[in-house]
Formats: C-alpha cells, sequence, structure tokens
C-alpha cells in the first residue's frame, strides 16, 4: 500500500468521528457567526486549491469537507495524511475576516500536516522548526493571504488571544496553531513588529490588572507579590497597612486569583516554544 493510499484510508477511518482530531473545536469559534463557514485554501507549491463550505448551523463540521482539507493540509514528502484540527481551520477564517480579506481569498498553506520523519528532517537543516512541532499534530499552519502584509496577520494573532503565532518576514508567512497562546522571535534575528508588540504589551498589562484586582479583593500580600512578580514590575495596593504584630490574615480565597495568575504566566514571552 502506498504511503499515499495508507493516509486517504486513515483520514477515511477517523474523520467521521471529529473527536480524534488533536483538540475539540475551541469555544473561541463562537466569534464566528451562526452562518456557514466557507473557506478556499490553496497550496502554491502544487497548485492545489479547495473551496469548501466545512461547517453549517445545526450540522456542525462536515466530514467530507474536513477530508478535503486534511488531503490538501497532507505532507507533501511522504503523502501521508491526518485529520487536521477544526479549531485551526476556524483560526484561520477569522484571521481572514479579521484583515478584511474577500470570503473568496485563498489562503495560501505552504507547511500543514507534518510527519514525524519529514519534521526530525526538517529540524536538523532549519533552526526555526520545533523538535515537537504543532504541524505533527494537524494542529499548525504556516501560512499567508494575497495582499496582506504578514505583519498585519500576525498583529490580528496577537490580538485574538489564542493560539500560538510567530510572522517570519524572511519568507513572508505566519504561523498559527492551536497551542497555547504564546508568540516567539524567529532564529532568523528578524525584529517582531510594533504593532504586535503593542498587541502584547496590552493584553499583558488587562491581565495582570484583573489579577492585581482579584488579589487585592482576597485581602492576602503573597497573591499580591505573586502578581507583581508575573509582570516583572513591582504592584503596591493603595489603601493598606501593615498588619500589627501576630495579627493573623483572614484565610484567603485563592481559587480564582490563581486562575488569572495562570493566565499572566501563559502571555507571550521570549523564549523557545513549540511551533
Amino acid at each position: 500500500m502506498t504511503g499515499r493510499a495508507f493516509g486517504m484510508l486513515a483520514v477515511l477511518t477517523v474523520a467521521t468521528q471529529l473527536g480524534g482530531c488533536a483538540t475539540a473545536p475551541s469555544l473561541e469559534s463562537a466569534k464566528l457567526d451562526g452562518a456557514p463557514r466557507s473557506v478556499v485554501l490553496h497550496h502554491p507549491g502544487s497548485g492545489e486549491t479547495v473551496a469548501v463550505t466545512y461547517w453549517r448551523p445545526g450540522d456542525g463540521y462536515d466530514p467530507a469537507a474536513m477530508r478535503e482539507i486534511s488531503v490538501l493540509f497532507r505532507d507533501r514528502r511522504s503523502d501521508e495524511t491526518i485529520p487536521i484540527d477544526p479549531s485551526l481551520i476556524d483560526m484561520l477564517v477569522e484571521l481572514r475576516q479579521r484583515v478584511g480579506a474577500a470570503p473568496e481569498s485563498p489562503i495560501r498553506i505552504t507547511s500543514g500536516y507534518r510527519s514525524s520523519a519529514t519534521n526530525a528532517s526538517l529540524s536538523r537543516s532549519n533552526p526555526n522548526v520545533a523538535e515537537n512541532s504543532y504541524h505533527l499534530r494537524g494542529q499548525a499552519a504556516d501560512f499567508s493571504i494575497a495582499g496582506v502584509p504578514p505583519a498585519r496577520l500576525a498583529e490580528e494573532a496577537a490580538a485574538m488571544q489564542r493560539g500560538g503565532y510567530a510572522m517570519y518576514a524572511h519568507t513572508g508567512h505566519v504561523h498559527v496553531d492551536t497551542g497555547p497562546f504564546r508568540t516567539w522571535t524567529p532564529k532568523t534575528g528578524e525584529p517582531r513588529a510594533p504593532q504586535i508588540l503593542e498587541a502584547q504589551a496590552r493584553a499583558r498589562a488587562k491581565a495582570q490588572s484583573q489579577a492585581l484586582a482579584l488579589a487585592q479583593k482576597a485581602g492576602n500580600a503573597k497573591a499580591r507579590v505573586q502578581v507583581a512578580d508575573a509582570g516583572s514590575k513591582p504592584i503596591k495596593a493603595p489603601g493598606k497597612s501593615p498588619a500589627a504584630p501576630g495579627a493573623k490574615a483572614p484565610p484567603p480565597d485563592l481559587a480564582r486569583v490563581r486562575v488569572v495568575l495562570a493566565q499572566v504566566k501563559e502571555m507571550p514571552v521570549q523564549k523557545p516554544a513549540k511551533r
């Protein structure tokens, strides 16, 4: 059995059960309205194009359309195919909408699914290829849209605050995935666009402010210190005087504080990440 036939058999076996995809469709997909969702995907290397309506109200994700998407996303070296995370397609469609591109504008996929062998080979010659990439799971895409600057796409990905993203100016593409919200600087050393940095700063400031407010409400000094450390800047709680020696602090309710602290720590930082 050829690699192509084996890959297609795998898709036919599992594609009708979208629960077998890498992740369940994100709740963030609700930002797309209730109208049918269509996408035009194009692979510039082979010239292949897929134009499908992949989601409909009441029916959800269309297995046949998702199979067509998986074939276009296939590993071009091994011809292997796996189901693609529907949330990834939603993310691409929402990005297309946010930049004002027409619904019929092709989203050019330069890299979709990668087999283990392909990813290992690429990682040996390309420092930007992560060993445990989300491409291995059908959860990542390297893409571009004609007429839309990569910096604009990356700026909108930053503003969406979900999934990983990075801009590769030297190739003109943007990486997005459905992993944790994060970003990184390509190892080619290219600078990140100012508007992307601004979007990140706004997101961190908002999350840190929410965490501090919860910590103050809980009346717990230790939590306030943790919030300050997470934001890399000292923060003082106004209107609070030191407790008298020997006084016991009220039992803190830190459940909500921990949740927001976790969100702060997951904001993008300059460090290696899966991609």
